[in-house]
C-alpha cells in the first residue's frame, strides 16, 4: 500500500517532536552537570595550557612520505 502524504508529514513532525522534546532536554541536563570544555576557572592554576598528547607518537606533515622516486610533486611524468 502507497504511502499518503499525510504520514509523510506525521513522520516528520514525529521526529521533530523526539528531537526537541527528548533530544535537547538531555543535552542540557548533560551540560548541566559535566563541562566537556572545561571552561570554569580556577585561581589556584598557575596556566591552563595544556602539553600536547605525545603517547600518539610524532607527528607527521601531511604528504612527507607521499614523495616516491619517479614522482615529482605529485606528478607522473609522462608527457601528453
Amino acid at each position: 500500500m502507497p504511502r499518503s502524504r499525510w504520514t509523510e508529514r506525521l513522520g516528520g513532525l514525529g521526529l521533530a517532536a523526539l528531537y526537541f522534546g527528548v533530544l535537547t532536554p538531555v543535552g542540557w541536563c548533560v551540560r548541566a552537570v559535566r563541562d566537556p570544555l572545561r571552561r570554569s576557572w580556577n585561581a589556584d592554576r598557575a596556566g591552563y595550557l595544556e602539553p600536547p598528547d605525545r603517547s600518539r607518537g610524532p607527528r607527521r606533515r601531511p604528504g612527507a612520505d607521499d614523495r616516491r622516486p619517479g614522482r615529482a610533486h605529485g606528478f607522473s611524468g609522462r608527457r601528453v
